[in-house]
């Protein structure tokens, strides 16, 4: 089983006043539609309220082949909203309408075993409100050896300017089997934009994983064992930028279901290669579109 662990709300995806589009969004909801639509099982963990939005993001999901059963529902509580407006390069600014009760809970922790993957990440695994629920999560994960994949995805650095947040990203990096953002998340996170050095600072918190890091129109990059390879980016007419990430992270998992003889622990370079042309393949995909997900598999 793979199972995401992450925020969901509403997107609004505003062009203009004349061009706008409502999708379920959040980045591990986003990475959930696009393997389940791949025909692979997986969980989405989350929260949500009881209203019509949470109706409507619940049946989404379920029709796309995306597993409920860990996503905690709130009585009397709205969902959270998303505006995204895009500009001329078709790359999103956001603002939030968070509606979050006071008490949170995400309630039982998966069945993790060795087989499944769990991937997490964003503002919201840094959530003081729920950070122990996360560590739980996470930790349960790491204690069944289950491949766990972290995607800082910090678009502003003043989202950090919190000591005991940027500790957490830390906290989180050192957790993780692959450890994958882009290179302007590294930015924000080291301060760097030189990529060498961010490859760099990320060993020194975690020696052993896979670092894969997202570079734009210049492609991706990745490092294990001392050795990089870099592909370029998929020739792509861009409609919008939104859900590229996610879907590089679905992508990469959807090549690693597939290895048969997979081990976290022991990547062979031929794998890691499968792994970030796959990544690029659903990116490309994603961007070609105002969805914040790949097409159906078949379609």
């Amino acid at each position: 089983m793979i199972y995401t662990l992450g925020e969901s709300l509403l997107d609004i995806i505003i062009s203009s006043m004349d061009n706008t589009v409502v999708r379920p969004g959040g980045a591990m909801l986003n990475a959930a539609i696009s393997l389940g639509r791949s025909g692979l099982e997986v969980s989405l963990i989350s929260e949500l309220g009881d209203d019509d939005t949470a109706k409507l993001i619940t049946s989404f999901l379920n029709d796309n082949n995306v597993n409920t059963d860990f996503v905690k529902l709130y009585s009397k509580n709205n969902t959270s909203l998303a505006l995204a407006f895009l500009d001329e390069t078709k790359k999103p600014s956001y603002s939030f309408i968070k509606n979050y009760p006071n008490d949170r809970d995400l309630g039982n922790i998966p069945p993790f075993n060795a087989n499944d993957i769990l991937l997490f990440g964003s503002i919201y695994s840094l959530d003081v409100n729920i950070r122990k629920n996360i560590l739980s999560i996470v930790n349960t994960a790491q204690k069944n050896n289950t491949t766990i994949i972290y995607d800082p995805n910090i678009r502003n650095a003043h989202h950090l300017a919190n000591p005991l947040l940027l500790e957490a990203v830390f906290q989180n990096i050192k957790s993780a089997n692959i450890i994958k953002g882009s290179d302007e998340d590294f930015t924000n996170i080291f301060g760097k934009d030189d990529v060498e050095i961010q490859i760099t600072e990320l060993r020194k918190l975690n020696p052993d994983a896979l670092i894969i890091i997202t570079l734009g129109a210049d492609g991706i990059i990745a490092n294990y064992h001392k050795k990089n390879i870099k592909l370029p980016a998929i020739e792509t007419k861009v409609v919008s930028t939104i859900g590229a990430g996610d879907a590089t992270n679905a992508g990469m998992i959807y090549a690693i279901s597939s290895m048969k003889d997979w081990d976290s622990e022991n990547i062979p370079m031929d794998y890691v290669k499968r792994i970030i042309q796959s990544g690029l393949k659903f990116s490309s995909k994603v961007c070609a579109s105002m969805d914040n997900y790949i097409p159906m598999i078949n379609n």
